[in-house]
């Protein structure tokens, strides 16, 4: 578990960030995804934010990791840009690390 904030970011970055890996990796899919479950059935949306005390971000940039044997271990939540961007930037450590990103 790794959690850093680059100088001069507002605060509320590192609870987006996670937000998006907690949900991502709890939900078993990416905050993408997530983000269209908002849009499709809001009012479950809302239920389960409110269910994870806040803890569920649906925007991209929860991206899940995968193993070479598919499983999961873990998700990167990235924030402090565009939402794509966020997402393209998670992508790419996860990848950069000899990982699969599963969006």
């Amino acid at each position: 578990k790794a959690l850093q904030r680059e100088d001069g970011a507002s605060m509320i970055r590192q609870q987006i960030a996670t937000a998006k890996a907690w949900g991502a990796v709890n939900m078993g899919v990416s905050s993408r995804s997530l983000a269209g479950v908002a849009i499709q059935r809001p009012d479950f949306m809302n239920a389960l934010v409110n269910i994870a005390n806040g803890n569920i971000m649906p925007a991209p940039g929860g991206v899940l990791i995968r193993d070479t044997d598919n499983r999961l271990i873990g998700a990167v939540g990235i924030s402090g840009d565009s939402s794509d961007q966020d997402e393209r930037c998670a992508i790419a450590g996860i990848e950069g690390a000899g990982l699969f990103a599963s969006v």
